[in-house]
């Protein structure tokens, strides 16, 4: 969006006005210098159709009088504000040396150069914090170095100058501010403390420490929100597993989506980090750092403490007269400075980021920008992806049931040349056989001098069991008692095959449906059943419960996945026992793909129901807060 330099010449008469230094988030920004104090500063024009609204303005004003009352050496001073003929300027203190951002890309952070450049960032956020200034927008282009080398905190309180109480999105999706680094309370629509920039602050940190950003950015703004907003974010630890365990909890620990289990203040966060760093790299790290960390005694101090003395050995203690005496002070020696490891830089390693939009990018305000608590709703009800799970999961127990396909039966006996039990197995009804005794079968007419008589059962085409007896001499009429085994091996019916071999050749044969007189219960199939069926209950609970309470991640929808599968296998296999139904193939893998269909569905509904209890615990903690207030 371009500018009116002349205005902005024209209402800066004691600065000579230079030429545009870039765009950022409270729009155009231009250098400057001071004609009688030769000073050179940066002047930040809020876009004009913001500073035609009479209410940004007014908070413009105010925020711009809070700005100036800030003094802390981490913080980039106002030197002056200007407000003319529908002009919002603010001219600071002109920072040339680059953004933590540019640093990072171009030659990346160490771990001690990531957290000595956030306890600088700390440091100048909880003098503002004191003066009731909180940030709302802490990101890595939004500190940037003096010429000195000293970091500062920049573009404080564009979100409220905008936005007041709301964090505000356009209709196409884009959101004012940075998504990457939102708190989910500010994503949400909550009431912003502290904690909001302790959040963004940690996010940054555990950006540097790793080169990732604790959830996946793809681009897209208003997903990248949604994550912020309900989902937890991946341990440091997994992402950077060099790093000391200490410091990657501390990180964590401000990144918890309840504020109130984040770290209270802004000092106690760096407190906690000067604490985890030093135990993992030694006193004195921090001096060894060219970002210098001021106006934080406190959290220098941590850095620069000694270890302390050793106990008595062995739990002895002192007493008697050396007890009472006063302790001897020998001349203290220096500590013993351990310098950290050398690690090489960390650089950002992923190729897209999600950026939000810019004020001189909103054409106009009142149309396009809404808040953005009535875009981020609390997660939807589960319910659908149960209900679909359970859909699922009851089809394929019917069509395991029902039963897809036929085993393949017919052959090359003509109807009534043989009887097995009796029955001709060429009438399609299925044969049924006591598996504990020989099975008679008779040769009824045969033309081919037979010697042997063979029957063979087999369950999804692969054979179980075979057995054959003599016919001597061949004959029509004679009976052949053949003890087939597999009794326990079958679950109730299965796939039979009447052979007629003359020197160990098939001149004969017939396959038909059979089932057994015994119960198929007493069967292997069925403690197979009975077992897998106790395993996927058991376990796919303990997943569900898991998720439901949001302690796990997304390896629990593939192994409810994967349980689904197991259930629909089970499905066949208790319709196998249970209606001597014949598995077939066409049942197995159909049953098999919906079963795994079902398991996903949960899987995805134990995360919408973690999410949906997230929300309503922090809404509810909130709720409890603000009775207690009251």
């Amino acid at each position: 969006m371009s500018y009116d330099r002349e205005a902005v010449v024209e209402a800066l008469p004691n600065y000579v006005v230079g030429g545009e230094l870039g765009r950022g988030g409270w729009g155009t920004v231009l250098s400057a210098r001071h004609r009688q104090l030769d000073r050179d500063v940066a002047v930040k024009q809020l876009p004009g159709h913001f500073a035609e609204d009479p209410s940004i303005r007014a908070r413009f004003r105010i925020e711009a009088r809070l700005l100036a009352s800030l003094d802390h050496p981490h913080i980039v001073p106002v030197y002056d504000y200007v407000e003319e003929d529908g002009l919002c300027l603010l001219v600071m203190e002109l920072l040339p040396g680059g953004t933590v951002w540019s640093r990072f890309n171009a030659g990346g952070f160490t771990a001690t150069s990531s957290v000595a450049t956030v306890l600088a960032c700390l440091s100048g956020l909880h003098a503002a914090h004191a003066h009731n200034v909180l940030h709302r927008d802490i990101k890595p282009e939004n500190l940037m170095f003096s010429a000195a080398g000293a970091l500062k905190v920049t573009d404080f309180g564009i979100a409220k100058v905008i936005g007041g109480s709301e964090t505000l999105v356009t209709r196409a999706g884009d959101v004012l501010g940075t998504p990457a680094y939102i708190a989910p309370e500010q994503a949400r629509g909550g009431t912003l403390t502290p904690a909001t920039d302790i959040y963004a602050v940690a996010t940054m940190l555990y950006e540097l420490l790793c080169g990732r950003l604790p959830f996946s950015d793809d681009g897209d703004a208003l997903a990248l929100v949604f994550k912020h907003a309900f989902e937890k974010p991946e341990p440091l630890s997994d992402k950077a597993p060099t790093l000391p365990n200490g410091l990657a909890q501390v990180v964590m620990s401000g990144l918890a989506t309840d504020p109130n289990e984040r770290p209270s203040s802004a000092e106690e966060f760096g407190l906690k980090l000067a604490e985890a760093s030093t135990a993992a790299w030694g006193p004195g790290w921090l001096a060894g750092e060219t970002t210098p960390v001021m106006g934080a005694s406190n959290i220098v101090a941590v850095t620069e403490r000694p270890s302390t003395a050793a106990a008595p050995r062995d739990g002895a203690e002192l007493s008697g007269p050396a007890a009472r005496a006063e302790p001897h002070s020998p001349t203290p020696s220096p500590p013993t400075v351990v310098r950290p490891p050398v690690t090489p830089p960390v650089r950002p390693t992923v190729s897209v980021r999600a950026h939000g939009t810019r004020l001189d990018e909103v054409s106009e305000p009142a149309a396009e920008l809404m808040p953005l608590r009535e875009v981020v709703k609390p997660p939807p009800s589960p319910g659908r992806f149960f209900a679909a799970a359970a859909l699922l999961g009851g089809l394929a127990l019917v069509l395991a049931l029902v039963g897809l396909g036929q085993p393949s039966v017919g052959g090359s006996l003509p109807a009534g040349s043989v009887r097995v039990a009796g029955i001709d197995p060429a009438s399609g009804s299925a044969v049924t056989l006591d598996m504990s005794k020989p099975i008679p079968v008779m040769v009824v007419s045969d033309s081919s001098g037979a010697d042997h008589v063979q029957l063979t059962e087999s369950v999804l085409g692969q054979e179980v069991s075979s057995a054959d007896a003599p016919l001597a001499p061949a004959a029509p009429g004679e009976v052949a008692e053949v003890s087939l085994g597999g009794r326990y091996l079958v679950g109730g019916s299965f796939t039979a095959k009447v052979e007629l071999l003359r020197s160990g050749q098939d001149v004969g044969d017939r396959t038909f449906p059979a089932r057994t007189s015994q119960s198929g219960l007493l069967s292997v199939p069925a403690g197979v059943a009975l077992v897998l069926l106790l395993f996927a209950i058991a376990y796919g609970e303990s997943l569900l419960r898991s998720l439901r309470r949001a302690r796990r991640g997304l390896t629990a929808p593939v192994g409810l996945t994967i349980i689904g599968a197991v259930f629909g296998l089970d499905f066949v296999g208790i319709a196998w026992v249970l209606a001597k139904k014949v598995p077939t193939a066409e049942s197995l893998v159909v049953c098999v793909v919906i079963g795994a269909g079902a398991g996903l569905a949960a899987g995805l509904g134990g995360i919408r129901a973690g999410q949906r209890r997230r929300y309503r615990r922090i809404e509810r903690r909130k709720t409890e807060a603000g009775r207690a207030a009251a």
